[in-house]
């Protein structure tokens, strides 16, 4: 008895535990009642191109394309050349105020700005 009570407990520790890690991909790209902004990352162009939130409020970048995509603001400090895989996503979240603008790292014709605002 003690046995089988172990692998039930066992067998669902592991369903929990795989269902908590499990990748969500069913989010609205528009931002929803999630609290973090999104921007699209297309394959030449990210969405909006502009973007003003309150300081400490995290931007979620979201790869909508088939392939890596990589971005970088321009002073290559805030946001590092950061590679986001296909249908993934990169959260950023600072606490500081300013207007950063960033880019494809392949394409700087295709780029965009955010204001983090006090």
């Amino acid at each position: 008895m003690k046995q089988r009570l172990f692998f039930v407990a066992a067998a669902l520790y592991l369903a929990f535990t795989f269902f908590a890690c499990a990748k969500h991909t069913n989010y609205d790209a528009q931002g929803g009642g999630l609290p973090s902004n999104y921007i699209a990352v297309n394959d030449s162009s990210f969405s909006p191109v502009t973007l003003t939130v309150v300081s400490g409020s995290s931007i979620t970048f979201v790869n909508n394309t088939t392939t890596a995509k990589s971005i970088i603001t321009t002073d290559s400090v805030t946001i590092k050349a950061t590679t986001i895989a296909p249908n993934s996503s990169f959260v950023f979240k600072k606490d500081t105020t300013g207007t950063f603008y960033y880019h494809l790292t392949n394409k700087p014709a295709a780029g965009g700005m955010f204001t983090l605002t006090p």
